[in-house]
């Protein structure tokens, strides 16, 4: 994989050329081009910008991932040029809250398309112009109804965007199986909804309920939101898309980093981009090894064509000039007396009486244990069964500060951790700011009688009551699927070991409706303990090497990590 970036040197812009491994190939193009030049850091060489052009064309074939500082994401090709799009709705349509130009453009784009892939950066606001258009189709004639299939997480955000900027009849699918068979009859005789929302796991599970209705009342349009799920050609969601046959298919995912081409496979053939079956997509865009893996690419300028012509792809920076910047702020803080005391216990392999909470690593690597234990150190000797409160936290302490700081200011604050009984431990040390708080016993689903969920109770609270100054988080459990813009302050008291995840938490935040309160600003601050694994993790972080190579599904290779967390690169 080829990454490849702008940067300007002394007011002129050049090209910067990152290789993820030493190909001769791509080297011999890099030095066929007029001013190339190679840079100190390894395996990096630079382009004149005015060369982009050439650049792109010789290298058509291969997989080049284009990134700017504002994207560590990236993506394969650039996508549909929108310039000719009008920003003037092209049907006669009014939604309740006026969209922006770039959401009216999203808009027109879908009401051209039977199929796309939206890939707009997270914080864009692809959800409501998407919500809109199903509406504006409906009104027109042009469709009846449609079926979305999100994240459990994400259902509310659907639906309270749908009442919030359209006028659609939405109905969710959740509750206990008695509770959905009664929906299920309630959409096979009503036709006055609109849209069906529901999650993964309940499409799944459901699956006849949907095919028989879809048989009686055909969907014209379905969505598959966060589709990298649906990569996996042969898992059982991979193969029971394709059980419903609308006329009209739209892809979503802000995460358009591609590894293996391979794994576009089943999205593309499922939105109708390409017509031919897995064999001969592997056979036409895949050599492979002796053992069947796949070796190299080619015909990769296909791929590329069909992502140009078919895939959305906007930055917050590109469309939303208003935007506050993003300042990082880390803070150092010395561990407690009881602390280091654990942390040196735990560095010599003496972890008896400690009680360690479960790690939120999908089969944490025993190699890898060792580091998360001492994490949970470096941010609280509470959460192994050590000293409570202050006393066991020196992050406690100073997020105490912190926290008075900026509620003083009138601003409030999105604080994530690692640790779900540090989130607990959080909500009852800070009390007087009425808090919200997102962990995974938090359920995202309603239940009995109520609207929505507790999940989404929490976010309402946070976003909409001003006594509640900040919502807690569990970080593997709220990095996505709701929005916090109330705050322009995220606060991370342990860290994931993923940039991307990183920019997830970031993202609640730093999105459509942000504001930068008093400060003006989104202040990203970072807890660091003092001569512990925290500043290790941050080295991992900002290694360049380490920077996203894969899908937010895939994390960072184990001895990767190792090298960085050992002190190898130190």
């Amino acid at each position: 994989m080829i990454e490849v970036s702008k940067f300007t040197n002394q007011d002129q812009d050049y090209l910067k050329i990152k290789l993820r491994k030493l190909d001769p190939e791509i080297v011999n193009i890099i030095m066929s081009i007029d001013g190339w030049g190679k840079a100190q850091e390894p395996m990096c060489y630079g382009l004149p910008y005015s060369a982009l052009g050439e650049f792109f064309q010789k290298t058509k074939d291969y997989m080049v991932v284009w990134k700017s500082h504002a994207d560590s994401m990236g993506t394969l090709a650039r996508g549909i040029d929108t310039r000719d799009i009008p920003t003037e709705f092209i049907v006669d349509y009014e939604p309740k809250l006026p969209l922006r130009e770039h959401q009216i453009v999203t808009f027109n784009l879908m009401l051209q398309r039977d199929f796309l892939l939206i890939s707009d950066q997270e914080g864009v606001g692809k959800t409501p112009p998407i919500l809109c258009q199903h509406d504006a189709k409906i009104q027109n004639g042009i469709a009846k109804w449609g079926l979305y299939v999100t994240k459990a997480g994400l259902i509310y955000d659907v639906k309270n965007q749908a009442e919030k900027f359209t006028h659609l009849n939405v109905v969710t699918i959740e509750g206990s199986a008695k509770q959905r068979i009664k929906k299920y009859e309630l959409l096979e005789r009503d036709d006055s909804v609109g849209l069906v929302v529901v999650s993964y796991e309940t499409f799944r599970t459901d699956i006849q309920h949907f095919t028989s209705i879809n048989k009686a009342k055909p969907f014209d349009i379905m969505y598959i939101d966060e589709c990298h799920k649906i990569k996996n050609v042969n898992s059982s969601l991979g193969k029971l898309i394709h059980r419903i046959g609308p006329k009209q298919r739209y892809a979503i995912t802000a995460s358009p980093v591609i590894n293996e081409i391979i794994d576009m496979y089943n999205m593309l053939y499922w939105m109708g981009a390409i017509q031919y079956n897995y064999f001969r997509f592997r056979n036409k865009f895949c050599e492979l090894d002796g053992w069947g893996n796949v070796a190299r690419y080619k015909n990769l300028w296909e791929i590329k064509t069909i992502l140009q012509s078919n895939m959305l792809r906007r930055l917050k920076t590109d469309v939303l000039k208003d935007l506050p910047p993003v300042v990082s702020k880390p803070i150092y803080v010395e561990m407690t007396s009881p602390q280091r005391k654990l942390y040196k216990a735990i560095e010599k392999g003496d972890y008896e009486g400690i009680d360690f909470e479960d790690m939120f690593f999908e089969d944490v690597p025993s190699e890898l244990a060792k580091h998360a234990r001492l994490a949970q150190v470096a941010e609280s000797a509470e959460i192994v069964g050590g000293d409570s409160g202050k006393k066991g936290s020196g992050k406690l302490v100073e997020l105490e500060n912190l926290l008075e700081e900026i509620t003083d200011r009138g601003e409030k604050a999105i604080v994530f951790t690692r640790s779900k009984r540090m989130t607990h431990v959080m909500v009852d040390y800070f009390s007087q700011y009425n808090p919200s708080y997102i962990t995974g016993d938090v359920d995202t689903q309603a239940k009995g009688n109520q609207d929505v969920s507790e999940r989404q109770m929490m976010v309402d609270k946070f976003q909409e009551d001003d006594s509640c100054k900040v919502i807690i988080c569990t970080e593997s459990a709220s990095r996505e699927g709701w929005t916090g813009t109330k705050a322009n302050n995220v606060i991370f008291t342990s860290k994931p070991w993923s940039p991307s995840y990183i920019s997830q938490c970031i993202g609640r935040a730093w999105r459509f409706g942000q504001t930068g309160g008093a400060t003006g600003s989104i202040n990203v601050y970072s807890l660091i303990s003092r001569g512990t694994i925290d500043e290790r993790i941050e080295k991992l972080l900002e290694e360049k090497q380490f920077v996203i190579d894969s899908t937010v599904e895939q994390p960072l290779g184990t001895q990767k990590i190792l090298s960085v967390l050992d002190g190898a690169s130190a």
